[in-house]
């Protein structure tokens, strides 16, 4: 297998098993965090860099935005790291084990304001489902939004199916997060003066 091989952040999955066997991925058993709609992948690959001892899978059904995640992982050599371009509630019921993330993102997700679209919205009883049963038990789910109406509507859906429990106080978010490594989105979101809301969840299986 060449160099070129050896990195490619791109996973084919026409061409494996599934449900994927990760350990086979990426070569070895160490903890795999997921990132759901992962933009230009600059978050994932950020976090990838600064932690090698850690596997990472994204999920984005934006093609364009996948390869530019893709060739920006491939120009940096990062080793730990993977694509997938799929939809992401497919991709939650159907090609990952059972207990496959200690840590799963959702970064950003597209609010879908008005009120004829919210059924769109990734935070709904179904996705949420599907993602508690790729992800071990005690796993954390982290989401973040500067859409104050989508955050309040998340934390009351996930009050309501009782998957997932809250680990911040009341309100249930934080506008600010130490130590975590900032999207694009997230830096220019605070360049324009919007709040970022953050929140944190246990799996609870």
């Amino acid at each position: 297998m060449d160099n070129s091989e050896i990195i490619n952040p791109a996973l084919d999955i026409s061409l494996l098993i599934l449900p994927l066997d990760l350990k086979s991925v990426f070569g070895n058993g160490n903890d795999c965090l997921l990132e759901i709609g992962f933009g230009d992948g600059d978050f994932l690959i950020e976090n990838a860099l600064g932690s090698p001892e850690k596997n990472y899978i994204g999920i984005e059904i934006k093609k364009r935005r996948f390869n530019k995640a893709v060739k920006r992982a491939k120009r940096q050599r990062v080793m730990n790291v993977k694509f997938i371009h799929m939809d992401a509630d497919i991709a939650a019921g159907e090609i990952f084990r059972p207990d496959s993330f200690s840590t799963a993102y959702i970064n950003f997700p597209d609010p879908w304001p008005k009120d004829r679209h919210i059924k769109h919205r990734i935070i709904n009883r179904g996705f949420l489902k599907k993602l508690s049963g790729i992800m071990k038990g005690g796993a954390d789910l982290e989401i973040a939004s500067d859409h104050r109406e989508y955050v309040i509507n998340a934390l009351y859906t996930m009050r309501k199916i009782n998957l997932f429990e809250s680990v911040l106080p009341e309100p249930g978010y934080m506008l600010h997060m130490p130590g975590r490594t900032e999207t694009t989105y997230e830096k220019e979101f605070r360049a324009e003066g919007r709040e970022i809301h953050y929140m944190r969840f246990k799996n609870m299986k």
